[in-house]
């Protein structure tokens, strides 16, 4: 990285997780739990239930091929092809959400359809408090993750139809079936997560009234901070989305009736841990099945609102409105001219409607069987929430896409307009 110097000692500053024979001493001291005195704290390393199993005898090889991830916001080196190590760059207190989440999928529920966790490296300040700095885990052999997955299959799909009146079911029923196998592995996630334990941290809670007033009183106040930085940031936009806009903004005392209306909803369902940022792009293709990734929330909120127990249908809400990016998505890369936008809206729109109706029907039927929901009639009473956190995301898309992403604005724009009911 750089030449230093310390008085008259020369030397350089590297990247030690670019350096094979570190990441494998740092994998060794987790797999002996070894603890190391620092100026003002200590090092501790821990490994979990399933150390030996997921590492099995890497460490024996002569050499471990290192190679890096550069697309991550942390620092990652896969060492041969079992091992993942993450080391994190933005550090806060407390265990790490991604740790915590996947030790009790690892190894006290076995879910198997997450990345398993073999241990991690910690740090204890002087003053006690604790910091994740790195998390060792087993290198999943994947085909890639399902949102890209999801969009070719839709350009696929809109290459083939010559114009808008050729019926579709034929090319969208498999992508049907594989979001049912998603739907299914997300509700086996959510029956794991709600497993009484004895972890007070873990174990469900029933859903109450006041936690519907909460969750209502929240969103109110994230809808007024939406509205505020739309009508502040409009300005300049192209005509068409600065006109969706403005109807989103019109419909503002109906959005707000609909989130008050929540607050008297009927409490269904329990309170438990999530994984909190749920979309397409975390999950991985896996031996034609479905691998879930990256439990960490989302990142602009904080530690404590992550790890707080919410309704799973939170999860839920955000991959379907991943499902409506897909749609936008492989739209725009598909159309080449307006008119050609124009004729395969709808086919797109019908292969969403498809998708999100195959991933509930199945998401239901799993969550019920597994104890979320008594019934299937329970569920339903339940979807009067999951509507709210669909919109509920769609706002925190539009806040992050404003701040981050200008050319991607009109679809949580489209998504809040459709779900109020502005456009058709």
């Amino acid at each position: 990285v750089a030449k230093v110097r310390q008085l008259a000692k020369m030397g350089v500053l590297a990247d030690a997780m670019a350096d094979e024979s570190f990441c494998r001493t740092l994998v060794e001291a987790i797999g002996q739990q070894h603890e190391t005195k620092a100026d003002a704290g200590k090092f501790l390393f821990r490994r979990g239930a399933s150390f030996a199993a997921l590492v099995g005898d890497s460490l024996n090889e002569a050499t471990l091929p290192l190679h890096r991830l550069t697309n991550s916001s942390n620092s990652i080196s896969l060492l041969g092809d079992k091992l993942f190590l993450k080391a994190y760059r933005r550090m806060q207190p407390g265990v790490g959400l991604e740790l915590e989440m996947g030790r009790f999928l690892t190894d006290v529920v076995h879910f198997a359809h997450c990345v398993p966790v073999a241990g991690s490296l910690q740090y204890v300040d002087s003053e006690g408090s604790l910091w994740t700095l790195a998390l060792l885990q087993a290198q999943v052999a994947n085909q890639g993750d399902a949102w890209q997955y999801a969009v070719d299959q839709l350009k696929r799909l809109l290459e083939a139809m010559p114009d808008a009146g050729v019926e579709s079911n034929d090319g969208v029923a498999p992508m049907v079936e594989r979001m049912q196998v998603l739907a299914s592995r997300i509700a086996e996630l959510h029956v794991a997560l709600a497993r009484r334990t004895g972890d007070a941290s873990f174990d469900p809670e029933p859903v109450e009234e006041s936690d519907l007033q909460r969750w209502s009183e929240t969103i109110r106040g994230e809808a007024l901070a939406t509205l505020k930085l739309l009508d502040g940031a409009r300005a300049g936009w192209p005509p068409e989305v600065a006109e969706l806009a403005s109807g989103i903004l019109a419909a503002r005392d109906r959005l707000l009736a609909r989130i008050d209306g929540l607050a008297n909803a009927t409490p269904v369902g329990q309170l438990t841990r999530l994984h909190g940022d749920l979309h397409l792009g975390q999950v991985l293709i896996a031996r034609d099945d479905f691998v879930l990734i990256d439990f960490e929330g989302e990142p602009t909120r904080s530690i404590e609102e992550r790890r707080a127990k919410h309704s799973a249908l939170r999860d839920v809400a955000g991959m379907l409105r991943s499902f409506d990016y897909a749609r936008h998505t492989a739209l725009q890369q598909s159309a080449k001219s307006p008119p050609e936008f124009e004729r395969l809206a709808p086919i797109a729109r019908d292969w969403e409607r498809q998708i999100r109706a195959g991933f509930l029907r199945t998401y239901r039927d799993v969550a019920v069987a597994g104890g979320l929901y008594a019934d299937a009639g329970q569920f339903e009473t339940a979807c009067a929430m999951l509507d709210l956190f669909e919109l509920e995301k769609a706002l925190y898309e539009l806040r992050y896409e404003i701040d981050n992403r200008p050319d991607w604005i009109e679809v949580p724009l489209a998504g809040i307009a459709t779900l109020l009911g502005v456009t058709s």
